[in-house]
């Protein structure tokens, strides 16, 4: 039994598809075969689903964006097997090319009708040659002081050595890849994909749900009492994971939080009002200390559904 599968000549690791499965999100694991292995989806989706019916150890060694998925009747004719992939290769190509042309022409003909309207009922037809004559004369005026600013524009993007845009800073925070868009949702996979949770070592010594909830009153400076008073919320931990980058601090793990309101019965995210609050936190233990204390997450954790499906199973 091999630890990684062969997809489009591209090896993806076994242990990474089954924690999404495992965690109820499939979606996560089709997207991350579609994207790395450059396949369509329906390829993914009839890889993922011989991972739930435990058929994929079978395929140790081929790659399966060639192989014949008949997993009822393992026939050894491979002309065959060829032939049938090919032909549904082709049929699903024509059908997504013909509906790729009509929602163009669909497009067009909306741009087209909203150009219509607007250089009609906006604009004025009359009107369009005095308007370009306008931005004409704007666009001429605007383009002296463009090239003087040239230089000090030139000298803005440079950043001195050491210094990092808040941008580039990637957040390292666990995200339900089921709530994102479709286009930040493949980045998001991807970023898990070399994360590479199967590496991840689930903590022997964690806190409880009343440590944590003491270690993040104090790193918020007691603005967390306020909101356990007031709003009535109650933090809750999740599955905790090794953190070896934080040694010197003593025993380190992190892990995802959620708040649990005690009176809704139902939990969130973070508080109303103000979120001070991210979703994950390092935890550690000094050495001879018995009190847990917290500080901002510094390793990548999977999203834990399991927590979240918990106490949304109590409302």
């Amino acid at each position: 039994m091999t630890k990684n599968i062969l997809v489009n000549t591209i090896e993806i690791d076994k242990e990474t598809i089954r924690e999404f499965i495992k965690q109820g999100d499939v979606n996560a694991a089709i997207d991350l075969i579609a994207i790395q292995a450059n396949v369509k989806y329906k390829t993914a989706r009839d890889i993922v689903e011989m991972f739930k019916e435990d058929h994929i150890d079978l395929f140790d060694g081929k790659d399966l964006f060639l192989a014949d998925y008949d997993l009822v009747e393992h026939r050894g004719d491979s002309q065959e097997a060829d032939h049938k992939g090919s032909s549904f290769l082709e049929v699903e190509t024509n059908e997504r090319g013909r509906t790729s042309i009509w929602k163009a022409l669909f497009i067009f003909s909306v741009l087209a009708l909203l150009a219509f309207v607007i250089l009609n009922y906006v604009v004025g037809f009359n009107q369009i040659g005095h308007h370009i004559s306008e931005l004409t004369q704007l666009f001429d005026k605007n383009e002296g002081s463009a090239a003087a600013d040239t230089d000090t524009s030139k000298q803005n993007i440079v950043l001195s050595a050491g210094v990092t845009r808040a941008g580039d800073v990637e957040d390292l925070h666990p995200v339900d890849t089921n709530l994102l868009p479709l286009d930040v949702r493949q980045a998001e996979i991807a970023r898990i994909y070399r994360a590479q949770f199967d590496q991840l070592k689930a903590a022997k010594h964690s806190p409880t749900d009343d440590d944590a909830q003491i270690a993040l009153i104090h790193l918020t400076n007691g603005r967390l009492t306020d909101v356990i008073i007031q709003q009535k919320l109650t933090v809750k931990i999740g599955k905790c994971y090794e953190n070896s980058t934080m040694k010197d601090k003593g025993t380190c793990v992190s892990c995802m939080i959620l708040l649990y309101n005690r009176e809704k019965k139902n939990w969130q995210e973070a508080p109303n009002g103000e979120n001070f609050l991210r979703n994950a936190y390092d935890f550690y233990l000094p050495s001879g200390s018995d009190l847990w204390e917290a500080s901002p997450l510094s390793i990548r954790i999977p999203y834990d559904y399991a927590l979240v499906d918990k106490y949304e199973a109590a409302n």
